[in-house]
Formats: C-alpha cells, sequence, structure tokens
C-alpha cells in the first residue's frame, strides 16, 4: 500500500471536514496547528505538505496526523 503525504490526505478528505481544529505531530514534536483539515494546504509549510502520513487520530475536539517528515539529506 502506497504511503499517501499530508497534502494528498487534505485533498481527499479536506473539503468535507468540519470545523475540527488539526495537530500535525512528528514523534512527540508538535509541528503544526491547524483550524480546519480545510486550511491545512494553504496555511503549512512545503515540509509539512510532503511528509507521510502514518496515522490519524480523529475525536470530536480534534484530529491528530501522525507523520514521518521527509528526509533531505542526500548522497553526493
Amino acid at each position: 500500500m502506497r504511503k499517501i503525504t499530508v497534502f494528498d490526505f487534505c485533498s481527499q478528505i479536506g473539503a468535507a471536514s468540519d470545523e475540527i481544529p488539526v495537530v500535525v505531530k512528528a514523534g512527540m514534536q508538535e509541528i503544526g496547528h491547524f483550524r480546519s483539515l480545510y486550511k491545512i494546504p494553504a496555511q503549512a509549510m512545503p515540509g509539512v505538505l510532503e511528509a507521510k502520513v502514518t496515522y490519524v487520530t480523529m475525536g470530536r475536539e480534534e484530529i491528530i496526523i501522525q507523520v514521518k517528515l521527509k528526509d533531505y539529506n542526500t548522497k553526493l
């Protein structure tokens, strides 16, 4: 199964989402806090949008998207 990025996830679900706050986390570190899934593509940094979604926890009060950030270290 192909892992999707945060941008792909928001594109598929964002327009149908309610105004539930979203927290994006990489490990224990919070890397983004948004008013809704619909707002993420317009407000998030490119690194957050390109991060691979590990899992999503949806609740009534907030949505938590756990991600693995893209590794920018390249071999020369």
